[in-house]
């Protein structure tokens, strides 16, 4: 199986400015008090979620507003409301009577599944949404990219999808010491949906608080030429056997991975992580399915010179959330799929990123972008990429 390595490759319409809402708000566990993260918050027209912190931004015309987390009981209310409300908003879990785990007939129900995906599958579309990509170098930010655009996907023609990018946001902090280069991701294997091949997997059912759905775990049952496993779920509408929400971890004993040769430098590396979250939507009019909410998370480590030196970690997330619903409306593509997302040269508008549906920083983020303005002055020691 191809190794998917982050040194090389990590893998693998006119907008208004007089939105009339807008809101932030946390949304935690109503009995742990957990941040809920990737809670949906959706009305007729626009779409956001809640980062790691359980925090979201919500922009739209429309009042109404309804915040979807499977698993847990969907609650609507208004701008006018949550307004008036404590920052914080509760959600529960669905008080719906489990499920006992059945194995004799996952293999069977999931070949339903596979067999339903392209009749699931929208097939010609555009969305805009909204993308942020954070490096790290044993674990402090280096980099932070935030993109807000559109994307057609052709699924019918089996066509690349289109990217119109509207405006971006961005800033790398690199030590000059640092004689690594990096490509990273592009539109086209970051998009791509990676699934098993269904034989070559067992699953298992196993419970889940939510009579509408089923939960099936899979696992490959033999490990590929770097010993891993490929481990994961799906979540799937009893209805229509559509996919809902998907996840794939493709390493599962990195001490197995072998080491390559870096390409610009002494030293070598390997892939320690890959993994990758796919929640999908329903579209109401054609009452297909699109991917909503990808999430992708990759570590390196790195060993300069010898091996008996300390090994140091980079680490590099996307996040991905669908901000529209879809439509079919032409763009006009302004970015190459196959290019390395990082090099995208777009000027930064203030005034467009306060009107526009987005993950909030988090606090090490925030922590970030100050560390950049207290050293950008330092250029001896540091390089910084920065349009905002």
């Amino acid at each position: 199986m191809k190794q998917i390595i982050v040194i090389l490759s990590f893998f693998i319409c006119v907008f208004s400015y007089a939105q009339n809402f807008k809101i932030t708000k946390t949304v935690v566990d109503k009995n742990t008090k957990i941040p809920l993260e990737n809670v949906i918050i959706f009305n007729e027209n626009d779409y956001s979620v809640t980062n790691a912190e359980g925090k979201f931004v919500f922009v739209s015309q429309e009042n109404e507003i309804t915040l979807k987390l499977l698993g847990y009981e969907t609650i609507k209310t208004t701008f006018d409301k949550l307004k008036v409300e404590k920052d914080t908003i509760f959600m529960e879990i669905k008080a719906t009577q489990l499920r006992e785990v059945i194995v004799n007939n996952a293999d069977s129900y999931m070949k339903k599944v596979y067999d339903k995906f392209k009749d699931n599958a929208l097939q010609n579309y555009t969305i805009n949404f909204f993308l942020r990509n954070v490096f790290k170098k044993d674990q402090a930010n280096i980099l932070l990219q935030d993109i807000y655009a559109r994307k057609n996907h052709d699924n019918e023609h089996k066509k690349k999808a289109t990217i119109e990018i509207l405006n971006m946001r961005k800033t790398s902090l690199f030590e000059k010491q640092d004689n690594i280069s990096f490509k990273f991701p592009d539109f086209n294997g970051f998009l791509y949906i990676l699934a098993p091949q269904i034989n070559l997997c067992n699953f298992t059912e196993t419970p889940f608080p939510d009579s509408d759905f089923k939960k099936i775990l899979f696992e490959t049952d033999e490990k590929n030429q770097s010993g891993q496993t490929w481990k994961g779920y799906f979540i799937i509408c009893r209805k229509d056997y559509a996919v809902v929400e998907y996840t794939l971890s493709v390493i599962d004993d990195p001490e197995k991975i072998p080491y390559k040769k870096l390409p610009s430098s002494e030293g070598e590396y390997k892939t320690t992580k890959w993994e990758k979250f796919v929640q999908f939507t329903k579209d109401a009019a054609s009452r297909k399915y699109y991917p909503s909410n990808i999430k992708l998370d990759n570590q390196v480590e790195i060993v300069l010179n010898k091996k008996s030196e300390k090994p140091f970690y980079y680490d590099f997330t996307m996040d991905f959330f669908v901000t529209s619903k879809p439509t079919n409306e032409k763009i006009k593509a302004n970015f190459d799929t196959d290019k390395d997302i990082f090099k995208a040269k777009f000027e930064y508008s203030k005034e467009f990123w306060s009107n526009q549906n987005q993950l909030p920083l988090t606090k090490e983020l925030e922590l970030f972008l100050k560390s950049v303005a207290e050293k950008k002055d330092k250029t001896k020691e540091f390089e910084i990429i920065a349009n905002f």
